[in-house]
């Protein structure tokens, strides 16, 4: 594969983790769940790039392209990160409201819902 298909492959694959990383910004259950399609599709297309990118290894475009995917990919890390504590945190903050806290002074966790409803 010559390094111009690469560096393609690179940028399409950069191009889907800036589109999760737009997505992140309002983490939304949708979001996510768009996110993790898209992480997925990113992950399997690099995957298959593997065996080719070691040819590219001196190529300078190749190289750059590199780097702005891994840019990408930590700034795609930190905002899952940061969207990961938000519900964290909410659910210990809903907890504390609705269950009050435990012997331990921590919040308690929130009663929740059952999924199945039956009615006789």
């Amino acid at each position: 594969m010559p390094a111009a298909e690469i560096v393609e492959g690179l940028q399409a694959v950069r191009t889907q983790v800036d589109r999760v990383c737009n997505l992140l910004i309002s983490p939304s259950p949708t979001a996510l769940d768009s996110c993790s399609q898209l992480l997925e599709t990113a992950g399997s297309r690099l995957a298959q790039l593997q065996p080719q990118l070691r040819q590219a290894a001196g190529n300078p475009a190749a190289k750059e392209e590199a780097r702005r995917l891994r840019t990408a990919v930590v700034c795609a890390k930190r905002l899952l990160e940061n969207a990961s504590r938000f519900h964290v945190n909410w659910g210990r903050l809903l907890g504390a409201l609705s269950a009050g806290y435990t012997e331990r002074g921590e919040p308690a966790p929130a009663p929740r819902q059952g999924r199945i409803c039956l009615q006789g």
